[in-house]
């Protein structure tokens, strides 16, 4: 829960309308299905690292090279977005501030709290997320009160047209599916619960229940969310370079509700930095142990790729500048260069998956967490994933970005094939484990 909800989600509400909430319950689900098999994979062999080496083992080595770089790159522009977000929440207390200040002085916050221990870096998320969860959970109450015009405050025009013309989907199903993209970028940070299994002691007993659990929350905080915006904003005028959020909570006759969401919202993007960089730093170690990147960026100490994390740390608090020379566009051109990245990552993940469950059985691993109704589970999150892309044409702004994104694998790849050929001259077959 970072920017992806709490900013983004107005654009969203703008192609969807009220319909915002049939792409939260799909996103949702396409998420969960995603880290589930994610996380069955990560349980049944733990390779300190992440989908890459499954990825490796089951596909190729040509696979986990393209899809470890694209996943690291376009994390970092994801991150740098999410700080992004934090230094434009930042504004309403210190309008005269650059946005570039805030967004690079969070990048170096979050890749310090990266440095410390697994049970530090726990400690810390773990008091970030529950900040977030619990407002949000005050937010939908406070919805229901104003909406029931228990609280004094301007009268909620919003709920009105959910009944009414043009009704709960004012642009049909088009509409819901042209918010998909922006709807998955909200969740795109999810995997690091599938990335968190090795370090875990009873996997099959605490992936189950994390997954249930933050499936269920996130079904319904956002679903619950969607219906409080929509309700309290008319979707026409929902702002798309400010929370939301915050706009609802002006309806109130205080000040103070919208102010203190501003800080929660503010921890919410900082808890989704941190968990972004810890996947993301996990990442590029892997390249590094699979000799896609330099071998010493693949060196821990204490469990932590701190190699991995300065490389990344470094390039975030280059790209979180851009800010300097885009103070009003980075936020946007980040967020879109990311969103099809990442959906091409979760279709990289299914379909590993869907190859290497057989290996692991036949190597005589036992699958401590089973993804229930193998192979079918897997083919329909693929199909799902792929028809999300597929709605691209539907939201015209984001041709672009797709664009970019098949161009980024198609030079991944081109990169890979001099790479590969290299290897093959000095070491016959396949020596890249």
């Amino acid at each position: 829960m970072g920017s992806g909800l709490f900013l983004a989600s107005g654009a969203a509400i703008r192609l969807a309308g009220p319909g915002i909430l049939l792409s939260f319950l799909v996103g949702v689900t396409i998420m969960a299905m995603e880290v589930t098999i994610l996380a069955e994979m990560a349980a049944a062999d733990r390779e300190k690292g992440s989908f890459l080496a499954f990825a490796h083992h089951a596909l190729g080595p040509g696979f986990a090279f393209v899809g470890g770089w694209v996943f690291w790159f376009s994390s970092i522009l994801n991150i740098a977005a999410e700080s992004t977000a934090g230094a434009l929440f930042t504004r309403m207390w210190f309008p005269s501030v650059p946005v570039a200040v805030f967004s690079v002085a969070f990048a170096v916050i979050i890749a310090g709290i990266n440095f410390l221990t697994v049970k530090g870096f726990s400690q810390v998320e773990s008091t970030m997320s529950w900040v977030k969860i619990v407002a949000t959970s005050l937010f939908i109450v406070t919805a229901l009160f104003l909406l029931a015009h228990l609280l004094p405050g301007h009268a909620p025009p919003g709920s009105m047209l959910w009944f009414h013309r043009p009704g709960f989907f004012p642009h049909g199903l088009p509409g819901v599916g042209a918010a998909m993209i922006l709807v998955l970028f909200s969740m795109s940070g999810t995997g690091v619960l599938g990335l968190a299994a090795p370090e875990m002691q009873r996997p099959e007993a605490v992936i189950g229940k994390t997954i249930r659990n933050t499936v269920v929350t996130i079904y319904v905080l956002y679903a619950a969310s969607a219906l409080a915006l929509t309700g309290l904003v008319l979707w026409t005028h929902m702002p798309t370079t400010s929370s939301p959020f915050t706009a609802a909570l002006s309806r109130l006759s205080w000040a103070w509700p919208a102010q203190v969401f501003n800080v929660v919202i503010l921890v919410a993007v900082l808890s989704a930095m941190n968990a972004g960089l810890y996947a993301t730093n996990r990442v590029l170690a892997t390249l590094g142990r699979i000799h896609d990147a330099p071998r010493w960026v693949a060196r821990q100490r204490h469990g932590i790729p701190r190699h991995a994390n300065l490389v990344s740390g470094v390039l975030l608090v280059l790209v979180s500048g851009l800010a300097y020379f885009l103070p009003k566009t980075a936020y946007t051109y980040l967020v879109t260069a990311t969103g099809f990245q990442a959906l091409f990552i979760w279709i990289l993940i299914v379909g590993t998956e869907i190859r290497y469950r057989p290996q692991l059985l036949q190597q005589g691993k036992s699958l401590e967490y089973r993804v229930p109704f193998y192979p079918w589970f897997s083919w329909i999150a693929m199909a799902l994933m792929v028809g999300a892309i597929a709605t691209a044409p539907l939201a015209p702004h984001e041709l672009l970005p797709l664009g970019l994104g098949v161009a980024v694998v198609a030079v991944l790849t081109a990169i890979y094939w001099p790479i590969r050929r290299a290897r093959n001259k000095h070491q016959p077959g396949d020596h890249a484990e």
